[in-house]
């Protein structure tokens, strides 16, 4: 059976994501991603961040990278494009910000040196993409770029098409959380564990982690990185103070 009839028969966004990983990690690739955003820019006029699920990327690397997920060069490269983007193609581009530059350099620190990412404009002006990331500058999907950048273009929209359902995030901006859940996703987005943050906050470790599951489920996420992913990029961490 295809890859593209497997990820309809998939019971689950996180199953279809397996499947997804198997299938790029077949072509050559290390990791992989898929992003979703109902509009590329916020109602304020910003780049809009990506609600990011991933395979085989390291444990909170989305902590670290929260900070630069409005600035991501490489979706900034896709936005007006349709066909796969070679990293390589924005890598020593000109028009690169010092914040984009740091974000690629956060990538290449994460051990992922080379990648692909497929965009996929929607209707309604919503954005979804996918990122193959392999871990050597020049991976060994570039032997056969042609055919392998076409097969992860295929794949990408396939994979979307089957979870499409699942993974647009709930409606952000009716969300409430406390400005305490709001500075314990703070010092989280800074890397702070539980016990840290605690000490920080001059508050019991069990307060710290009561109020990070409460934020958690009030913002539909699965894990603290993602909590932190999903307050960041709606703006309900910048105005809390330390």
């Amino acid at each position: 059976m295809h890859a593209e009839s497997l990820f309809r028969s998939t019971p689950g966004l996180d199953a279809a994501l397996d499947l997804l990983a198997d299938e790029v990690g077949a072509i050559g690739f290390d990791a992989v991603d898929y992003g979703f955003m109902p509009r590329i820019r916020d109602n304020d006029g910003r780049w809009s961040a990506p609600d990011i699920v991933a395979r085989n990327l390291p444990a909170e690397w989305e902590l670290g990278w929260s900070r630069y997920s409005r600035d991501d060069p490489y979706l900034w490269s896709c936005y007006r494009r349709n066909l796969p983007l070679d990293w390589d193609e924005v890598k020593s581009a000109g028009w690169l910000s010092t914040m984009q530059k740091q974000a690629i350099a956060y990538i290449d620190e994460l051990g992922f040196g080379d990648g692909v990412t497929v965009p996929i404009h929607l209707p309604g002006g919503s954005f979804a993409f996918v990122s193959a990331l392999a871990k050597p500058r020049q991976g060994a999907w570039r032997a056969h770029k042609a055919q392998m950048t076409e097969r992860l273009f295929f794949l990408a929209h396939a994979f979307h098409a089957a979870v499409a359902l699942h993974i647009e995030p709930p409606s952000m901006g009716e969300t409430t959380i406390s400005p305490r859940e709001r500075e314990v996703l703070r010092y989280a987005a800074n890397g702070l564990s539980a016990p840290e943050t605690a000490r920080a906050m001059h508050r019991s470790v069990e307060t710290v982690r009561r109020q990070r599951k409460s934020a958690m489920r009030k913002l539909e996420a699965r894990n603290i990185a993602q909590a932190v992913a999903r307050a960041s990029a709606t703006g309900l961490l910048e105005d809390c103070s330390h």
